[in-house]
């Protein structure tokens, strides 16, 4: 969780803040405004180097460790979130954020019982303050969710959301905004969609499902923008979104029961009778019903792969080589149920490893980014990109020319997932074998478009990220025109 403020949807907002530090360069206040505005941009490389910036001239500044460390946590980077997040406690005890922080890293690595214990003490600590309140009895219902104590969770939800839950952002354009309605979930699992919003145009109200109890009626809206997007982590919020979004007019893009249908399970299942794809055999198994013996009997052998769901970034998500080391994988990984996963060497002649992703937005495929590694974990953050030129100039092929790099018989096998997913917008982390078949690693609705780093470094991936975005922002007023918005004056 971050330290938050006006939010930030515009280079030049960023490039206001930055005027006002070129006339005062020694005020923290702007430096931090900066990293905050790269960080709601997307700009995560960017917005790091700016935090530890500031944190070089003030090393307990708690807003920059605070937005640090949800910054390593999300990008997987465990040790670094530990650090700043402790560090960001010690630097003032008394805020509830550095509290929840702990809490939500210890939930996040499966120390769940000292998760609990932060939580009960924010709500000793801070009985008054609703959003610390809000934060902690929704962190112990998740807690509980993942033990099966649903009542005891379905408790927790009803004190965290006792009231309706609508945060509505800041409009900076003139005449009537186009008004979109987001829904967030509280469990986590959401489309990054900060970029998507362009508040010149857009006011943005946000909405959290569980908040929306008995008699709840929507904010004014012109359309529905669903950001729940990992039913494995988020199953019941969608169930309560897609009650909500029955009862619109408007339309709604990425309806809920369609991302309902979109778990790790599921969408193997769907792609696996595409032709000329491979789509690991996934199965959700019971921790305790997992070994060697069953597993064999479902028809998976070793080497294989064991993800606990809900999670990303490759976190909680391990190659097991053989039997032998089963035990051990299993009391690694959180959760009282595993997806076991086939695993498909996705090493080509050279020995790399290549992770391509696309979005699909509105039906049309856009190419994101290829991401080369020598590990089978494949992230764009731990590639060799930086350091390699060829790696760089091959990334480039892909998104200059997507049609090229996959052929006729590729660019088909994409159309087809972009079909099964049935979604506004989704898209699908894939490589490729030996024999040039599309291999798929994921594909869901919370494919992340992040802007390159502000270097010249990238400048080759800005076309892409940006018709991207662009596309998202056109489907937004196309939807809405459709159903009857006129922009006025």
């Amino acid at each position: 969780m971050r330290v938050s403020g006006t939010p930030y949807s515009s280079v030049e907002q960023l490039r206001a803040v930055e005027e006002r530090i070129e006339a005062d360069p020694d005020d923290l206040d702007l430096q931090f405004e900066r990293a905050r505005a790269l960080d709601d941009l997307g700009r995560v490389v960017d917005a790091m180097h700016a935090y530890r910036a500031l944190l070089d001239a003030e090393p307990k500044h708690f807003g920059a460790l605070t937005n640090l460390g949800t910054l390593f946590l999300e990008q997987g980077m465990v040790e670094g979130a530990t650090a700043a997040f402790h560090a960001a406690l010690d630097s003032d005890w008394e805020d509830p954020l550095g509290h929840l922080n702990v809490a939500l890293l210890n939930t996040h690595t499966g120390a769940y019982e000292a998760a609990r214990g932060h939580f009960e003490r924010v709500l000793r600590m801070f009985p008054d303050d609703d959003h610390a309140r809000l934060h902690a009895h929704n962190g112990l219902a998740r807690l509980y969710e993942r033990e099966g104590d649903e009542e005891r969770a379905d408790e927790h939800l009803r004190l965290a959301f006792a009231k309706p839950v609508i945060w509505t952002f800041p409009y900076r354009g003139s005449g009537e905004p186009l008004r979109v309605l987001v829904l967030q979930s509280p469990r986590g699992g959401n489309v990054i969609s900060n970029q998507f919003f362009d508040d010149r145009l857009v006011e943005r109200i946000v909405v959290v499902p569980e908040a929306a109890g008995a008699g709840f009626v929507f904010p004014p809206h012109h359309v529905v923008f669903n950001a729940i997007g990992d039913p494995d982590s988020t199953r019941r919020t969608l169930e309560r979104a897609a009650q909500l979004t029955a009862a619109t007019k408007a339309p709604v893009i990425n309806d809920p029961r369609a991302v309902l249908r979109t778990d790790r399970q599921a969408m193997m299942e769907r792609l696996a009778t595409i032709p000329n794809l491979l789509a690991p055999r996934t199965r959700r198994v019971r921790r305790d019903e997992i070994n060697a013996e069953r597993l064999a009997a479902e028809g998976f052998a070793f080497p294989l792969l064991l993800r606990s769901p809900g999670f990303h970034a490759g976190d909680n998500f391990e190659l097991v080589a053989d039997a032998e080391q089963l035990p051990a994988a299993l009391a690694a990984l959180p959760g009282t149920e595993l997806y076991v996963i086939a695993f498909h060497d996705a090493r080509a002649d050279d020995g790399w490893v290549r992770k391509y992703r696309v979005v699909f937005i509105d039906g049309r495929a856009y190419p994101v980014h290829l991401a080369i590694a020598q590990q089978w974990k494949v992230h764009y953050f731990s590639g060799a990109m930086a350091e390699s030129a060829a790696h760089r100039a091959e990334e480039q092929r892909f998104l200059d020319g997507m049609d090229e790099v996959l052929g006729a018989e590729g660019m088909a096998t994409l159309a087809a997932i972009g079909a099964a997913l049935r979604l506004d917008y989704g898209g699908v982390d894939f490589g490729r074998d030996r024999d040039g078949r599309i291999v798929v690693f994921e594909a869901n609705a919370t494919m992340a478009v992040y802007p390159p780093p502000d270097d010249a470094l990238w400048d080759y991936r800005r076309a892409a990220h940006a018709n991207a975005i662009a596309a998202v922002r056109a489907m937004l007023v196309e939807r809405a025109v459709r159903a009857g918005y006129t922009r006025s004056p």
